[in-house]
């Protein structure tokens, strides 16, 4: 999927690179708009030769070697999982927290809800055996300092250097600590005091590599609990970080990529230069990848409300596009931690085509997921020592995958060796047959990732029906029929990019920097102090965008507020128009306030008699980046022979559940205005279309693939005919 470009096309190539759970994806673009996908092994053990040999695959369908692929590279986007598996394994930095004295055990206390962050229904039911995450920085390494600033920002009581000193010093030569994490009492409103407390960590230790994090350049939020994990969890990440790109970044260097080439995803949906990053921000830059590529897709399909699935090898990731807008998380969740960085909100299950099933010795019933094979060992079918049923080995047998095609050919599958597996660890402890237990494993799985759709869709304040779906990830494409068809949506897109579609989306990401910041007002608003706090924070990131390069009047802005009716909890995320606020403007924002709160809560759910407060505020400062073409083709008729490879024997559960002949299509031959019938399966390089008995496809102007039930497939053809 994808077309070889010119390996001299003038602005030199661009380059986006996502390492998943189990596959590291690459996409290459050239100036001339032509865009060419491959993937590659993840590498566990050292992410970075995953990615150098994403980047030989890549070199290698463009028919030249990697450093010549580099050399003609003018820049490098890099979406990694890096931070999250330090996360998830805890292997990280070891943590030192500084925070005022007497509060040592806010993060141990940590609000009610942290006691379940980060689990799933089934979970939370079983409250005995509910216990609360594991912390970043152990209750040892904590230690208060004397000083006292209150919520006006007001100094109560002035920092005691001397015992600050002695408590920096207990932190780094009595517990050997290499990290440290500064969060003290309201530093959002005033952060003298923070500020102080690093460069007394300098000055002490100016030859030692201490990664040290102030709340106040992370997150100057008011939320202690959130505040303090986000502190500590970019000094647990940091040098972690660092190390990765420092190494990466040598052996690019050392192939020829020029010296500025190398840009880093953020989960915001932007990349920055390395020096520009924050550990912290690189969580969630993978699937982040995937929705900038869908919001640019939407924008030239014509789709404003968008559901996206991402099913990968380790992971099934869904979030939205609602009226071309992307959901935000104030207060995302990442490996439990509650955190304070403004990311692109994107949920997660472990359902990927890694993702174990297995009978619960119990209850006797088949369980799938979360925990996954990843690329090390994988699945059985790889024939990597990997013992464990997954996803992909009940696909194999299904007849979904064909073994010999794998990767385009490159890694041939032992289909009878999952038959084994299946049979001695599924089929016989619950009487099934072979094939049975295979089906009940694509089921089981496909059920998990509706309800995270349908649950997703239903916190927005609407119906699945209401969107189009995108489907991509290696995995997707062979369950979104499934999974569409059970949530009841018409139309169902996978891409020529599909297979690597976040690294597509890493690609074609621009330059973004982001400040969140809590601004308390309360109606009827100060317009003109807000204003000037918007300002203020845009003319610090002008700054920040001059160190990326970009001229002022190459920066768009973008504001949010955070709005709430007084004394509720929880807030409204509101895009506002950039210009200069006036108190002409107020009444505006109030109504947009409203009326997105009807969207998420239903009619007559506002209460503007209570009055309205202002909590935070965002501003995001956007340099443009180049971006991909998407060519378009005319149409050329409906017969799709030319594309037929034969037929298989798959497992389908229409009108009679059973293995079926499914004629075999090579996507590659498949032309605009193609159509297909099921039961069918459409075969990719990277991926495989499973188009079931009640579902067809059409191949649009683009080459997308739309997969569309039959009462939706009759509609849009009667659409066409106008």
């Amino acid at each position: 999927m994808g077309k070889k470009v010119s390996g001299k096309s003038q602005g030199g190539f661009i380059i986006g690179i996502d390492t998943g759970g189990t596959f590291t994806d690459v996409t290459v673009l050239s100036a001339d708009g032509g865009v060419v996908i491959n993937k590659s092994a993840t590498t566990p053990g050292d992410f970075s030769s995953g990615v150098m040999n994403a980047l030989q695959v890549a070199a290698e369908s463009l028919g030249m070697d990697r450093a010549s692929l580099l050399r003609q590279t003018a820049v490098l986007k890099h979406g990694t999982t890096v931070a999250t598996n330090a996360m998830i394994t805890r292997t990280g930095s070891k943590v030192g927290l500084l925070t005022t004295k007497g509060h040592e055990d806010a993060a141990f206390i940590m609000r009610a809800v942290g006691r379940v962050d980060g689990l799933d229904d089934s979970e939370i039911r079983h409250v005995t055996k509910v216990t609360k995450p594991d912390p970043m920085v152990a209750r040892r390494d904590v230690r208060g300092v004397f000083e006292r600033i209150d919520f006006r920002g007001r100094v109560l009581a002035p920092l005691d250097e001397a015992d600050a000193r002695r408590a920096i010093a207990a932190l780094v030569d009595e517990c050997g600590v290499d990290a440290i994490a500064v969060c003290l009492l309201f530093s959002w409103k005033n952060p003298a005091h923070e500020k102080r407390l690093v460069e007394l960590v300098r000055e002490m230790y100016p030859q030692r590599d201490i990664a040290v994090t102030a709340s106040h350049t992370i997150a100057p939020v008011a939320g202690e609990y959130a505040r303090i994990n986000t502190t500590v969890a970019n000094s647990f990440l940091a040098r972690t970080i660092r190390d990765y790109v420092g190494e990466l970044t040598r052996r690019l260097h050392g192939e020829g990529l020029r010296s500025e080439g190398v840009m880093m995803m953020q989960g915001n949906g932007g990349i920055v230069r390395p020096e520009e990053m924050t550990a912290v921000g690189t969580l969630q830059s993978g699937p982040a990848g995937g929705m900038i590529a869908t919001q640019y897709v939407a924008g030239r399909l014509g789709h404003e409300n968008v559901i996206t699935t991402d099913m990968g090898g380790t992971s099934f990731d869904v979030g939205l596009l609602t009226r071309g807008d992307l959901h935000y998380a104030r207060e995302p969740i990442v490996e439990r931690a509650r955190l304070l960085q403004p990311l692109i909100e994107v949920e997660s299950i472990g359902a990927g085509g890694g993702t174990i099933a297995r009978v619960d010795p119990i209850t006797r019933r088949l369980l799938v997921g979360p925990a996954s094979a990843g690329a090390d060992p994988g699945p059985v079918a790889y024939r990597m020592g990997g013992r464990a049923v997954t996803v992909t080995d009940a696909n194999i047998v299904l007849g979904y995958i064909d073994p010999d095609y794998f990767l385009g050919g490159r890694r041939k599958l032992d289909k009878a060796a999952a038959e084994e597996a299946i049979r001695t660890q599924i089929a016989e402890p619950l009487g099934l047959t072979t094939v049975d237990a295979a089906a009940g494993i694509y089921d089981v799985i496909n059920s998990k990732m509706s309800d995270l759709i349908r649950k997703q869709v239903a916190r927005s304040g609407s119906t699945p029906e209401e969107y189009t779906m995108y489907a991509f990830g290696g995995a997707g494409p062979v369950h979104a029929a499934a999974y569409g068809a059970d949530l009841g949506v018409e139309r169902i897109y996978v891409f020529p990019t599909s297979p690597a579609f976040s690294a597509f989306g890493v690609a074609s990401a621009n330059v973004i920097h982001t400040v969140l910041r809590t601004s308390l007002y309360t109606a009827p608003v100060d317009i003109e102090s807000l204003d000037g706090d918007l300002e203020a924070i845009e003319r610090n990131l002008a700054e920040v965008m001059a160190r990326e390069n970009f001229a002022a009047s190459k920066v768009t802005f973008r504001r949010t507020l955070y709005m709430r009716y007084t004394r509720q909890t929880n807030d409204v995320e509101l895009q506002i128009p950039h210009r200069r606020l006036t108190r002409r403007d107020l009444p505006e924002i109030e109504r947009m306030f409203n009326a997105k709160y009807e969207v998420l809560y239903g009619a007559g759910s506002t209460h503007s008699q209570a009055g309205i407060e202002v909590m935070a505020v965002s501003v995001d400062a956007i340099g443009s980046t180049p971006k991909p073409q998407l060519p378009r083709s005319k149409k050329d008729g409906a017969s799709a022979a030319r594309a037929r490879k034969g037929k298989r024997r798959a497992f389908f559960t229409g009108s009679q559940r059973g293995f079926r002949d499914a004629t075999i299509y090579d996507y590659g031959l498949l032309r605009p205005g193609n159509r297909i019938t099921g039961p069918s399966i459409i075969e990719t390089p990277f991926t495989t279309v499973v188009v079931p008995e009640n579902v067809g496809a059409e191949i649009d102007e683009y080459r997308n693939i739309i997969l569309l039930p039959r009462q939706a497939q009759r509609t849009h053809q009667r659409g066409s005919r106008k």
